[in-house]
This record gives C-alpha cells, sequence and structure tokens, in this order.
C-alpha cells in the first residue's frame, strides 16, 4: 500500500520562531475562533479541552483561544470563555496543561465585549461603547461609556490578566480588531463618534484606550509576558481604517508593549462576512496589511485570513510577508496539517483542506456550536474518540460491506478500515464519489474534499468495486458481517405539465451543456443554485423559478447570502415563493409572488427536485439478510444532508463498531 507522501517541504513554516520571550516549535499559530463549548459560566469545559488538545497534538506551534471575557457580566455569546473571575482560573489551567503536555504553547484571546455584548439580554447589564452604537448582533445601542467607566474597564483587564499568568498561560492576544467589542470599537472611525479625547476623528484618540489597556497589563505581567494585539490591517468599510492607518499606529503600539501583531482585515456584520471571508474574496486576503505592519516594525507579524493552501502559506513566509500564519477553519478541517507538513502520516498530501462551506459558521447560529462538515469530529472528540487518528484498532475485525461510494460511503470505508475491520465498497457507476462529484463541478470549492476522499480510501486496505449493481444475492456472497446502505436519496421532480418537451433537462447534470443561450431552472435547494450560478458564469441568462420561500434552505443565512450576492453578480434572475404553471415550448410559464400569470422565454429548462430518503435497497437487504445488521447512513436515511450529514453519519456508526 502505498503511503501518500509528497515531495513538499515547508522549511519556513516549521522553523522554530520567537514571539517576546515565548519560544515555539514551529510558525503556525491556531486563530481564535468562538466554539461555544464553554461551560454556562462561561469557563473551559471537558469539550472544550479535547477541541484544542487534537489541535496542539496535531503539531500545532501556538494556540489562540477564542474570545476569553474580562466581565462574566458582558458575553459576548453564550458558551464563550471568560476569565473574569478567580472562579474560571482553575478550568483555564486544565486548559493550559492540556496543550503544553502535546509540546504547545497556548494564549488566550482577552476581550472585553464592550458594545457586543449580551450583557442586556443575559444579566439586564448596560452595554458600554466609544458612542451610542447599535450591537451588531442585536441591534441594542449601547450606551456611551464615561471616563469613569473606561477606568473601572482598565481594572477589569488588571485583573483578568493576573488570573492568565496564574492559570499558566504562556503569553495573551489583546482583542483590537474588527471595529468591534471594547477596544476595537474605539479603533474604528466609523463607530467611535466621540468628541473627548478618546474622539475616533483622530489617531491619537482613537488608539488612546488600547495605549491605557497596554499600560494596565503591563503594569500587572511585567515587561516580559508576551502580548500580541490582534488588529485589522484594513478594515474594508466607508470610512473605516485604511491599510496605513495601521501602519502608522503600529510603532506606537509597539513602544507601549506589543510583542507581535496579529493582522487580520474587515469589519464585524452580522454574518460575520467582513472578517470570515468566502471563496469569493479571494486567498491571502489580508496578507498586503500584514506586510504593510511589518515594514514598519520590529516585533513579529502574524498573518490571518484564507490561507487554506499550505503552499501559499508556505510563501507569505518565504517572501517575508509575515513571520507566522495564523489558520482557523484548515485546523478544524484537519487538526493533524502541521504534523502532516512535516511528513507525519503520509506528509502533506494528506491534508484535509477547508472547503469554505461555512459550516462551522452555520452550526454556531443552528446548534450554539461549532462543528465541521468535512470533519465529523471537530467539537465531538471525546463522543468519538473510537474514531480519532490514531485510535485502537477494534477488538473483533468484522467483514463490512458498504454499497455506494458517494461521501457517506467513502468516509464509512475510510474509518473502518483504519480500525481493521474488512470493508469491501461496491459502487453501481464507473467511478467513485457519488453526488459530490457532481457538487464538485458547481461548486470547484468542493473539490478538495472530493480529491481528498478518494485518495484516502485509495490508501485504505478497503476493496472498492465500480460498475457493480448491488444485488442481495451478491451482497449476501460476501458474508458480511454488516451492511452499510450509502446509496443517496431519491430525487421527486415536481409534477409540470409538459415535463416531457424535448428543450426539458429533468434533474441536474453537471456533465451535460443546456442547449442555447436562455435557461430556466426550476428549484431552489443548493444545487440548483449552484447549477444556475455555474450556467450564468458561462454566459448563459439564467433565471431561478424557486416554489419555495427561500433559495438554498439547507445552508444557513452567511452561506445564503454569498449565493445572493454571486447570483447578483452574474445576473441571474430569481423568484420565490411562484407557481409555476407549465412548460411550453417556448419557455415557461409561472406565476410569481403577487403578480399574474406571464411567461419566460427559455432555450432550456432544468427540472430539480427535492431529495428524499429512499431506503428501498436497505429493506430488500434486510429481508434477504436475516441476522445481519444493515443501516443506512446519508442522504439515503434522511433525504438531503449535504457532505455534513455523510460525514457525521459514518463517524457516528463506525464509532459504534
Amino acid at each position: 500500500m502505498d503511503d501518500g507522501a509528497d515531495d513538499e517541504t515547508f522549511p519556513h513554516l516549521l522553523a522554530p520562531g520567537r514571539i517576546g520571550s515565548m519560544e515555539l516549535r514551529n510558525r503556525i499559530v491556531m486563530s481564535p475562533m468562538e466554539t461555544m463549548y464553554g461551560t454556562p459560566e462561561g469557563h473551559p469545559s471537558d469539550r472544550t479541552v479535547a477541541h484544542f488538545a487534537t489541535r496542539a497534538a496535531g503539531g500545532v506551534g501556538l494556540v489562540t483561544g477564542g474570545a476569553t471575557g474580562i466581565d462574566p457580566l458582558h458575553p459576548e455569546t453564550p458558551g464563550g470563555l471568560q476569565i473574569g473571575e478567580d472562579a474560571a482560573v482553575s478550568a483555564h489551567r486544565r486548559l493550559v496543561e492540556a496543550i503544553h503536555d502535546h509540546g504547545a504553547r497556548i494564549q488566550p484571546q482577552i476581550v472585553h465585549a464592550g458594545p457586543d455584548g449580551l450583557g442586556p439580554e443575559m444579566f439586564g447589564a448596560t452595554s458600554l461603547g466609544p458612542s451610542v452604537i447599535p450591537s451588531y448582533l442585536t441591534g441594542r445601542p449601547s450606551a456611551e461609556v464615561t471616563k469613569e467607566q473606561i477606568s473601572a474597564i482598565l481594572d477589569l483587564y488588571r485583573a483578568a490578566v493576573v488570573r492568565v499568568r496564574e492559570a499558566g498561560y504562556d503569553g495573551l492576544e489583546l482583542h483590537a480588531a474588527h471595529g468591534y467589542m471594547f477596544l476595537g470599537s474605539f479603533l474604528a472611525p466609523q463607530r467611535n463618534r466621540r468628541g473627548d479625547r478618546y474622539r475616533g476623528s483622530s489617531v491619537e484618540g482613537r488608539i488612546r484606550v488600547v495605549l491605557e489597556a497596554l499600560e494596565a497589563i503591563r503594569s500587572e505581567v511585567g515587561p516580559d509576558f508576551p502580548i500580541t494585539l490582534r488588529i485589522s490591517g484594513y478594515e474594508r468599510v466607508a470610512a473605516g481604517r485604511p491599510i496605513h492607518d495601521t501602519a502608522t499606529i503600529a510603532p506606537l503600539l509597539v513602544e507601549a508593549g506589543v510583542d507581535a501583531f496579529h493582522v487580520s482585515g474587515g469589519v464585524i456584520d452580522r454574518l460575520v462576512t467582513g472578517m470570515v471571508n468566502a471563496a469569493d474574496d479571494g486567498d491571502g486576503l489580508n496578507v498586503g496589511g500584514a506586510a504593510a505592519v511589518k515594514e514598519a516594525v520590529d516585533v513579529p507579524v502574524i498573518a490571518v485570513g484564507r490561507l487554506h493552501d499550505p503552499l501559499l502559506a508556505e510563501r507569505v513566509l518565504a517572501d517575508g510577508r509575515a513571520d507566522f500564519v495564523a489558520l482557523g477553519r484548515p485546523l478544524l478541517a484537519d487538526p493533524d496539517l502541521p504534523r502532516k507538513l512535516a511528513g507525519w502520516g503520509g506528509g502533506a498530501v494528506r491534508v484535509r483542506r477547508c472547503i469554505s462551506c461555512e459550516n462551522c459558521i452555520d452550526t454556531l447560529e443552528e446548534k450554539l456550536s461549532t462543528e465541521c462538515a468535512v470533519n465529523p469530529l471537530t467539537g465531538h472528540e471525546l463522543e468519538l474518540s473510537a474514531v480519532v487518528p490514531e485510535a485502537p484498532a477494534a477488538a473483533v475485525s468484522r467483514r463490512v460491506v458498504v454499497v455506494g461510494a458517494g461521501p457517506a460511503g467513502l468516509e464509512v470505508a475510510r474509518l473502518a478500515s483504519s480500525l481493521g475491520h474488512s470493508v469491501t465498497v461496491l459502487e453501481r457507476s464507473a467511478t467513485v464519489g457519488g453526488s459530490l462529484v457532481d457538487a464538485s463541478f458547481v461548486h470547484r470549492e468542493n473539490r478538495p474534499y472530493l480529491d481528498w476522499i478518494r485518495h484516502e480510501v485509495g490508501l485504505s486496505d478497503a476493496e472498492v468495486r465500480t460498475g457493480v449493481r448491488a444485488t442481495p444475492e451478491l451482497v449476501a456472497g460476501l458474508a458480511p458481517d454488516l451492511v452499510v446502505v450509502a446509496t443517496g436519496g431519491r430525487e421527486e421532480l415536481p409534477a409540470i405539465p409538459g415535463s416531457d418537451l424535448p428543450h426539458v433537462m429533468p434533474s441536474l447534470a453537471a456533465d451535460v451543456v443546456p442547449a442555447g443561450r436562455r435557461v430556466v431552472v426550476v428549484g431552489g435547494r443548493l444545487a440548483a443554485v449552484e447549477y444556475a450560478e455555474t450556467l450564468a458564469a458561462g454566459g448563459r441568462l439564467v433565471a431561478l423559478l424557486c416554489t419555495g420561500e427561500e433559495i438554498a434552505p439547507e445552508f444557513g443565512l452567511k452561506r445564503r447570502t454569498e449565493h445572493m450576492d454571486r447570483l447578483d453578480r452574474l445576473g441571474v434572475t430569481v423568484h420565490v415563493s411562484c407557481v409555476v404553471e407549465e412548460i411550453t415550448p417556448a419557455g415557461v410559464r409561472y406565476v410569481p409572488a403577487n403578480g399574474r400569470s406571464r411567461e419566460l422565454p427559455a432555450d432550456t429548462v432544468v427540472l430539480t427536485g427535492e431529495m428524499v430518503a429512499d431506503p428501498s435497497l436497505a429493506e430488500a437487504l434486510t429481508d434477504a439478510l436475516p441476522g445481519v445488521a444493515v443501516h443506512v447512513v446519508g442522504d439515503a436515511a434522511h433525504g438531503l444532508g449535504l457532505i455534513r450529514g455523510a460525514t457525521s453519519d459514518a463517524a457516528r456508526l463506525v464509532a459504534t463498531l
């Protein structure tokens, strides 16, 4: 079996580094990300510890925890961390010790939520900002903080950093980025409308409270405790700070005690689109801001933001644009990324890449906890410990037959094989990948995951048979101990008069080019939306007719908004809550919401339907194989579940074997 190793080397990423007095084993920093894994009191939970310890074991040099509040009455999120009381120290110390056990260093990101916390909603507290400004999260306005209240908040910073040292942290990151929370809001001209010495209309006024916070912190931790400052290089909004403004204030911040800069970009908004960037924003978009700061100071600079490709991250360091890179979502997708770059487990070719699907953001909204579509173990490291990398082999090897080689079936095969089970995969088509093949055609960000899962199964001991129809007789002949049906769902197309006309495509086919220039796509699920985008990008005039109230309902608002933006740029017309009456030889007759019947011209009409569960094969196999457990995973079990449903089902099943 080929070990999958490649020839890429990453000398700059893997070189030891230093931030102040803190020595680091490499130049890879885990970027701070909210997970909401904390206890109701805001302390690190067992889940928190397992999550970060897994990344430390994966070889990252420095772990930066998510936003850690200094005032328990002003949390940014439910389940967010805080170190604003002495009772929190022991839980933080346990987290620190777990990271140190794996040879990494750790720092909390210290924040006061300022105008953007949930204090009013959770504790009846009054939010405080530089001016009377709305919270990005709730829209509720803050009060303008007085000088006396500023002094009290600085005391909270002093007390919190004493606890940071007591907990054993190796340094701290001070949050002043993205135009939000307390310090960041003062730095943002568009939010800081004060007229006093903290006024937002001058550089000196904007940075004054940050300088005072640094002075307060240094008064407690001394000159040798490493302090990194998180700051936006370019805010990318009207009246926001430009790159040169950040470079101008950087030397002043070094004089005040900053040991390193973590240069992000953008400002906060309800969907965090300005700070958690989508694929359309491009790669490495904050590198210019980081480089500008680096050219102005003599302390290390950390670059962050869509550095998903390790080769790009290596080049940023090799070109001298930054001294470290911070990775967030890439380490959710693959905690072992750093040690794979160093050759562990087959090398860089086996890194599981982030596909920018925004599932990690959507699940914060939907489940109040971060999860990853391509890595089902993220946030579930404890409950799914049986299938983590380097987990011990199963006590008893079982013969597992997997029917279907889509994402769910391939993930079952990969995980079960890694635990020593004998796996045979039966796939009806000539290639593996299932619905992910078409999904990668219409949304290219899916392609790295398709390539990765194919490669991983190819390296495993699983036997994959393509071009094989899995009849009950064939499956029975393999004498399985367990059968997993992962054949995908069944698409139910709408019954529309005229759907049998020759210019109608009954279902999506990524490899079929529609005839003519004008195309009407009927349907609103994600596949229809991405197909419409693909056609429009190829020069066609596309209309999307959705009978439901919302397009792409499978995703949360952030990802859905990104598709709305893309549809707008491509000129796709979109109608929701419409009625499709019939397909005619010349187009589609429909009734738009609140409108009257009319006809859209179309050279081709593409019908898309709803993906529903299809347990038919599982039922036939259950009847034919008495005494053999038959499990159904992925779309075959639930209808449309996307990559996240496929991988989660697979991991949870294999963990029980």
